[in-house]
């Protein structure tokens, strides 16, 4: 890593004026973003962080403009934690990040199955979706209506059909969910927007803190429930939408939807494969989509349907290994949703279309391109090295 965790601590003190901290630890620094622990003199524990490539740089950017909607009167209302942006500052090509951490234990999607839990998560996100959407509407972030959510998910059908990679079974499945007038009678909430069991943490079995708030929208609320059906405890996803349509009633279908947006996000993981032209993700998603063809239940005529009078439930588990182990995926997310000059409509997130333009390739691509991380972080290492002078 071009910094220790004293040297980011010291750089901090750019980014927050007056800022006195005291002891300094790593706190998960990757290849693409510094991360360092610290406390304040008033005992507040902070994150600090650099992002080292592009996308990870705009996705830091979205999610301090998110967090600008969020006032204290908008923090009383959920029952958990949200990071706090406490200042930020050029660093080099790249900024610098304060906030304040989140406490508690990362979240897995084994985690589910463990007693009160789900039903946890599902009060959260249940919280999030209560939300005014004013908020949203406040600070410039996308609206999106139930006819653009389906819109969305008919573009996503037409480009993965152009690919030729989709099974005939999936195709048809799909289809006629996006058909289903009933599926798309929702009202749009405040939706996190990519929300996955890495972004929460627990404190024992109760959710106290969520993270990573730069696809903040409103949007359809079963997005965010769509990666519980990554689990294979389908006790514990049950429980989990029982509990949410007790906390956030009125929307009967929302469960057939989460199961449509997890099934196409393997649509969109090979969308990306695609686009890349990185075979080694399109074979993954192939792959992926076959087997999912292998747990369509093919006993009647309706088992290719999410319709609302039939939810299928199956182990989607490859699926959400793939949501949390690649960071891209936001991207390939973004990258999937129509352009504002194509639909006519609401444009998506600001952050959508620097990641689409800056992603990272995977990691063969990376080595005949890494100019990316390279001119970021040495922008970087030359501004921390002066820091450690000073220090």
């Amino acid at each position: 890593m071009a910094s220790n965790p004293f040297t980011l601590a010291a750089l901090a003190t750019t980014a927050v004026e007056g800022l006195q901290l005291r002891g300094a630890t790593d706190d998960g620094s990757s290849a693409e973003v510094e991360q360092v622990a610290a406390q304040t003199d008033e005992g507040v524990t902070v994150r600090i962080s650099v992002p080292r490539v592009p996308h990870v740089l705009e996705r830091a950017r979205a999610e301090a403009k998110a967090l600008s909607a969020a006032s204290a009167g908008v923090r009383e209302r959920l029952p958990f934690a949200i990071p706090e942006l406490l200042g930020r500052a050029p660093l080099g090509k790249t900024e610098i990040f304060v906030w304040t951490r989140i406490p508690g234990t990362p979240c897995s999607l084994e985690d589910i199955g463990a007693q009160g839990v789900a039903e946890s998560i599902a009060e959260s996100v249940a919280a999030i979706h209560d939300l005014p959407t004013s908020i949203v509407a406040d600070a410039g972030l996308p609206h999106l209506s139930a006819p653009r959510v389906r819109q969305d998910v008919l573009t996503v059908f037409d480009r993965a059909v152009a690919t030729r990679n989709v099974p005939t079974a999936l195709l048809e499945r799909w289809e006629r969910a996006a058909d289903s007038a009933g599926l798309w009678q929702f009202t749009p909430t405040v939706t996190h927007g990519d929300l996955q069991a890495l972004a929460l943490r627990r404190d024992g079995a109760a959710v106290c803190g969520i993270e990573g708030w730069h696809s903040l929208s409103v949007g359809d609320p079963a997005r965010d429930l769509a990666w519980l059906l990554g689990s294979a405890d389908f006790e514990a996803v049950d429980s989990a939408f029982a509990r949410y349509s007790e906390r956030h009633p009125g929307d009967r279908f929302v469960r057939a939807r989460a199961m449509l947006h997890a099934e196409l996000d393997i649509a969109r993981w090979l969308l990306f494969g695609v686009e890349r032209n990185h075979q080694e993700t399109i074979d993954d998603a192939v792959g992926m989509l076959n087997a999912l063809v292998e747990r369509v239940d093919d006993d009647d005529d309706d088992a290719v349907r999410i319709e609302p009078t039939r939810v299928d439930t199956m182990d989607l588990s490859e699926v959400q290994e793939l949501l949390e182990g690649n960071r891209s995926l936001g991207v390939a997310r973004a990258a999937a949703v129509p352009k504002e000059e194509e639909t006519g409509e609401v444009p998506s997130s600001p952050a959508a279309a620097p990641e689409a333009e800056t992603v990272p390739l995977q990691s063969g691509e990376a080595q005949e391109n890494p100019d990316d991380t390279e001119v970021i972080e040495s922008s970087a290492e030359n501004d921390s090295e002066d820091s450690d002078r000073d220090t």
